[in-house]
């Protein structure tokens, strides 16, 4: 039966042993924080795969009407199924995917990423940060853990979400920042259609975490779609510490990479590489933000200059969709 009256945006949340990261990320995605957007347009999804830090449901509940918490028995340690899970449960034609459960949005994601969806065949991303250098690292998970804990508290970042932006780094998948290519999206918002289209995410990413789940799907999106990429610029998820498998430390990290790399190399011939699509930027940029366009725009233009010398387009995936057109 038809929803006669479905939210614009449905956004999907993959939580897993987590708690005090996904309820910070949570409140980041409620009405309370986010700006210009009113509960009754965007619903919020959580799909927890059973873990021994597991969400309180009434808490989640409690952040209002629009979220829905479904609980799942996992055997396994991807969450290519719970992804699945959420998507069927989608009633907006609009959808913001976020595999990581432990990463915060800044205050107008929202609302900008619904306005540039206008485009109807484009993707939209939320450039990703590590909340501090230590969280991108690794070290002492406990010390890494308290600081993280007392910065976010020294913050108040409840009450401004882009004070977020003045300890945080790029991630490890795009260091040099959003305007070379992107290798990884961890805030992807886009028509709901387009997933299903796609297949939904693939279960046979197995491997722990999802392994390189996250680098493939955007990948494959972002090189189907007709549409633009959209950058916001002055937004940003942050991705808090939590012990996960990006932040394993030392030799089992390295273990794991190599694994994760093998396994989504199968998946395309000549190897895994970023999408080189030029981007647009969209929306306004707050002081807090404007060092990490600064950043951006610096190691493009060396990049530019340097495929320049060469005569070669800096965006080659770009060029093979319109040779196929």
């Amino acid at each position: 039966m038809t929803d006669p009256n479905p939210p614009e945006l449905s956004i999907v949340v993959i939580a897993h042993n987590m708690r005090q990261q996904a309820m910070n990320t949570l409140y980041s995605l409620s009405a309370r924080y986010q700006r210009d957007i009113a509960a009754s347009r965007y619903e919020v999804i959580v799909v927890e795969n059973d873990s021994a830090d597991m969400l309180d449901e009434a808490e989640v509940l409690a952040l209002g009407d629009n979220f829905i918490y479904q609980r799942r028995q996992e055997t396994g340690t991807s969450p290519a199924a719970a992804i699945n899970a959420g998507l069927a449960l989608c009633r907006a034609p609009r959808l913001g995917l976020m595999i990581d459960g432990a990463r915060m949005l800044s205050p107008r994601a929202l609302q900008l990423a619904v306005e540039a969806l206008a485009d109807k065949d484009a993707l939209v991303v939320v450039p990703a940060y590590y909340l501090t250098e230590q969280g991108r690292d690794g070290g002492d998970p406990e010390a890494v853990l308290q600081h993280e804990r007392q910065l976010l508290e020294q913050l108040d970042w409840r009450k401004n979400g882009y004070r977020l932006f003045q300890h945080a780094c790029f991630s490890n998948g795009n260091r040099h920042g959003y305007l070379d290519p992107i290798m990884e999206c961890t805030a992807l918002f886009m028509q709901a259609q387009r997933l299903r289209t796609a297949g939904g995410a693939d279960e046979r990413f197995n491997l722990r975490g999802g392994g390189a789940l996250n680098l493939h799907l955007y990948r494959k999106l972002a090189t189907e779609i007709e549409g633009e990429i959209y950058i916001l610029p002055g937004e940003g998820n942050f991705h808090q510490f939590h012990g996960g498998t990006s932040t394993t430390p030392g030799d089992e990290r390295d273990r794991l990479v190599r694994a994760f790399k093998t396994q989504l190399d199968e998946f395309w011939p000549g190897g895994f590489k970023a999408v080189s699509r030029e981007p647009l930027l969209y929306g306004p940029v707050t002081q807090h933000a404007l060092p990490f366009l600064q950043r951006s725009a610096q190691s493009a233009e060396i990049r530019m200059k340097r495929f320049a010398e060469r005569g070669e387009s800096p965006w080659p995936d770009d060029k093979d969709k319109q040779d196929k057109t």
